[in-house]
């Protein structure tokens, strides 16, 4: 995937030196799954369950779950830096354009569920799971969009975007998986972990998907540095909210 994304900068910086009108970004900034559910979000909880199914078949031979939908509450903290070119058109009014993010970003998260196991109507077991994981994606996003430029005023003008953009779902999951079943016959704690990368998971199982794709909004304020170059501030949502900072040049 890195070799992917340094073939789409090198290829976009020997395309804009063909022809005047174009504009190199970059852009530093945080990046957050929150405050929406995010499709990352919604597949990270997705793997979560999963694999935590997985760990506890082993340990409850004895007991038969029929439905084991856990209870998972994530959060999210992270940073990403963008390179982006844009082609303006009709005077910079509006512009497409193609970037490259590099993200990394953690996703620790809590993990519960309670199953009662009866027979006949009989209660003849309680078994309680409980986890505290994480996954750390380390990975890029490539995005294609189009702009407008909503507003000027001065030396500011804001400018909308929308489009779509690719995730690669590239990263670490760490999960330790506590067990307490309470039964007729006794109490027992059991445990079992999983520490895995997202690569090797998907290769023992083929429903962990390798992209993510979603829709991209945003809007960026600009303002003139000198006669090419502007500073400009930039908030978006997509596969995650971000709010970044950064440079443009014009060529």
């Amino acid at each position: 995937m890195k070799k992917t994304g340094i073939w789409l900068i090198l290829s976009l910086a020997a395309f804009s030196l063909s022809a005047a009108g174009w504009e190199w970004q970059f852009a530093v900034g945080p990046w957050t799954l929150q405050p929406l559910n995010s499709p990352v979000e919604r597949l990270a909880e997705r793997i979560v369950a999963d694999e935590a199914r997985e760990l506890l078949a082993p340990l409850l031979g004895e007991f038969t779950i029929f439905s084991y939908q856990p209870e998972i509450t994530m959060r999210s903290q992270g940073k990403f830096f963008r390179v982006g070119l844009w082609r303006q058109l009709a005077a910079d009014r509006f512009a497409i354009g193609l970037s490259a993010d590099y993200l990394r970003c953690s996703l620790p998260f809590s993990m519960q569920d309670e199953q009662e196991i009866s027979y006949q109507g009989i209660p003849i077991a309680l078994i309680t799971t409980r986890s505290e994981g994480r996954i750390d994606l380390r990975t890029f996003m490539l995005a294609a969009r189009g702009r407008w430029r909503a507003w000027q005023r001065g030396r500011f003008s804001v400018h909308v975007n929308t489009g779509v953009a690719l995730l690669r779902f590239r990263g670490d999951l760490r999960l330790p998986l506590a067990v307490r079943i309470r039964s007729i016959l006794g109490d027992a704690d059991l445990s079992q972990s999983l520490d895995m990368t997202l690569d090797e998971l998907r290769r023992e199982n083929d429903g962990v998907p390798a992209w993510s794709v979603a829709p991209a909004l945003g809007a960026a304020l600009y303002v003139p540095l000198g006669k090419a170059g502007r500073l400009f501030i930039d908030a978006g949502l997509s596969q995650g909210t971000f709010l970044a900072a950064g440079v443009s040049f014009d060529l």
